[in-house]
């Protein structure tokens, strides 16, 4: 939106383009475990060893339910002591920010290497002391400001998963 970072599922030529996106294997409405495999692999190896997935709990549970054609499922958690879950040898991130509708080319999760994920503050905190304003009711008010922003400033570091 305006006046915001630009976030990693919005796509932006000044970000991530839609040649970012990997739809091959999902379905309509669902993520499948080829998807998972064409997303991953879409990124060049220097990214991959940092690479991290984000999704929302809905697509986690999604993927946690994909199963081989034995019914046994394909993706586990990390069961030893201190080993992070993963998908595909990655880390992930839930995020309830990550989009969670299911629907035709919308997307669903992302990978990628986030220290290619810059967000710069512009200027300092400056802080604003309000006496006179609320001085009848004993009271003072405080105004912060504080410039922020973010955007991906290498769009090969990311690949988003899409629905078909």
């Amino acid at each position: 939106g305006a006046q915001q970072p630009l976030g990693v599922f919005t796509a932006s030529a000044n970000g991530i383009s839609t040649s970012r996106d990997v739809s091959t294997g999902n379905t309509t409405t669902t993520i499948e475990a080829d998807n998972l495999f064409e997303t991953f692999y879409s990124l060049k190896e220097g990214y991959m060893r940092n690479a991290t997935w984000i999704f929302h709990r809905s697509a986690l549970k999604q993927v946690r339910k994909l199963q081989d054609g034995q019914g046994q499922y394909i993706w586990q958690p990390g069961l030893s002591g201190g080993q992070p879950s993963t998908i595909l040898d990655r880390p992930y991130f839930m995020s309830e920010y990550a989009p969670s509708t299911f629907t035709t080319g919308l997307y669903v999760g992302i990978v990628g290497d986030f220290s290619y994920y810059w967000i710069a503050d512009a200027m300092s905190m400056t802080i604003q002391r309000l006496v006179e304003l609320y001085a009848a009711n004993f009271q003072d008010g405080f105004i912060g400001l504080l410039e922020v922003d973010g955007m991906p400033v290498i769009e090969n570091a990311f690949a988003r998963v899409k629905l078909a």
